[in-house]
């Protein structure tokens, strides 16, 4: 890591996979041509819908979440995971975090209920009206959503 750089603390968090319920549009599975998250994992949520398994049960955990929360934890599908973990809003670019204020409140949300301290990190400037999100993509039919699990204390 280079001097003034800050290491990615997702890769020793964790609290969002074990705190969110991920919920996505069924072409993003392998079952549906050019989709990718794996199936297996992943509960249909009729009619449209599909859920991480684990996360849809209190307290939820994705299965594709290994380690300890808050320790070293790494996501098993990371290059095929589903919108709402692409989407999340904190990403990490040469060791910088780029994160709007609304994805962080998020972030230190999932900590919180781990008693986790919460990330300070600069925020991107909120988005203009009207302006496309950064992390949409062309075509998408994901109606991707995190929501905060029913039992939202550890």
């Amino acid at each position: 890591m280079q001097p003034g750089h800050a290491a990615n603390p997702c890769r020793t968090c964790g609290a969002c996979c074990a705190y969110f319920r991920v919920s996505f549009y069924w072409g993003e599975t392998d079952q549906a041509p050019g989709g990718y998250v794996p199936g297996e994992l992943t509960i249909p949520e009729p009619p449209y819908s599909h859920v991480m398994r684990g996360t849809d049960r209190i307290p939820p955990r994705c299965v594709a979440l290994e380690g300890e929360v808050g320790h070293a934890v790494r996501c098993r599908i990371y290059e095929r995971r589903p919108s709402p973990c692409r989407e999340f809003g904190i990403q990490w670019r040469n060791h910088r975090a780029v994160v709007t204020p609304e994805a962080l409140e998020r972030c230190n949300r999932a900590r919180a209920a781990w008693g986790l301290p919460p990330l300070k990190v600069e925020t991107a400037p909120a988005q203009q009206p009207g302006q496309r999100p950064s992390s949409s993509r062309k075509g998408s039919q994901s109606r991707a959503y995190f929501r905060q699990g029913a039992n939202s204390k550890r």
